[in-house]
C-alpha cells in the first residue's frame, strides 16, 4: 500500500509526548537448545592420550553447539518477520485485557508493532489483524490516520518540523530549508545511511514557542538555522 507522507501526519502531539510502550526487541532470535551429546567409543588409552581425546571432543561439541546456536537465531530472524514476535504477543495480549473490545486497543496495539518493528508494513498489519480479530481495513484506517504510524520505512530519527502558520510566520520555512539542505533530503524522504527521516507536521500545538521540531519523542522550541544544525549534529552523535 503506496501513501503519501501526508496521510500519516494527523496523529495528536500528546500521544507522541506521552507514548510509553516497552520496546521489545527487533526480531528476536531464540536461545537455542543445546545439542544431543554424540556417544562415541573408543579404544582404551593413556591419561594423557585420553585427556587430549576429551578436550578435542568437548571442543567440538562446544562448536556444534554453538553452529546450532547460530543457525537457530538466524531461522528464527527470518521466521519473525512473518509472525508476531513473543513480546509483542506479550504486550497485545495485556492491552487486550484492558479494552472492552479488540478495536479498542488498535492504535495501541499498532504503537507495539511500530516499536518492535521500526514501522507497519502490510504484513505486520495482517499479523495484528488476524491476532486481535479486527478486520486490515479497519487496521489500516488507524494506521493512516494518526501520523505516527508510519506505513513505509523511516530513519532512525524522525524530524518533525512544524509547517503551521504560526511557525511559518517565525521562521519555520527557513528551519525545514536547513534541515533539507544539511541532510540532503525533500520532506517525506529518509537519508542514504537511514539515520533522519523529514516528515514535517501541520501544528504542534506550541505556537507560543515556535518554530519549533520534535525530534527523538522531545519538543525543541524557538528554533533558528544555527541551533538546528547544532541539534543535527548533537542527534548524530548521540545515535552512534
Amino acid at each position: 500500500m503506496t501513501r503519501g507522507y501526508e496521510q500519516q501526519l494527523r496523529i495528536p502531539i500528546q500521544e507522541l509526548i506521552s507514548a510509553d510502550t516497552t520496546r521489545c526487541s527487533k526480531y528476536p532470535g531464540n536461545s537455542g537448545t543445546s545439542s544431543t551429546p554424540v556417544n562415541v567409543t573408543t579404544p582404551k588409552l593413556d591419561s594423557t592420550q585420553e585427556r587430549t581425546d576429551t578436550v578435542q571432543t568437548a571442543t567440538r561439541d562446544e562448536n556444534t553447539h554453538t553452529s546450532n546456536l547460530v543457525r537457530s537465531e538466524n531461522d528464527q530472524d527470518r521466521l519473525d518477520a512473518d509472525q508476531l514476535s513473543q513480546c509483542e504477543k506479550a504486550q497485545l495480549d495485556k492491552l487486550l485485557k484492558l479494552a472492552p473490545c479488540p478495536a479498542g486497543v488498535s492504535i495501541d496495539a499498532l504503537k507495539v508493532i511500530q516499536e518492535a518493528r521500526g514501522w507497519v508494513s502490510d504484513t505486520s498489519l495482517s499479523l495484528l489483524s488476524s491476532y486481535l480479530n479486527v478486520s486490515i481495513s479497519d487496521l489500516d484506517s488507524v494506521a493512516t490516520f494518526y501520523n505516527l504510524i508510519f506505513r513505509r520505512p523511516v530513519g532512525d530519527i524522525v524530524l518533525h518540523p512544524c509547517n503551521g502558520i504560526s511557525c511559518d510566520l517565525m521562521g519555520g520555512a527557513e528551519i525545514r530549508n536547513t534541515i533539507s539542505q544539511q541532510l540532503n533530503i525533500k520532506p517525506g524522504e529518509t537519508t542514504a545511511d537511514n539515520q533522519f527521516t523529514l516528515i514535517p507536521l501541520p501544528c504542534l500545538g506550541a505556537c507560543d514557542k515556535a518554530p519549533v521540531m520534535i525530534a527523538s519523542k522531545r519538543l525543541y522550541e524557538n528554533l533558528d538555522s544555527t541551533q538546528t544544525l547544532g541539534l543535527i549534529d548533537a542527534l548524530i552523535k548521540g545515535n552512534k
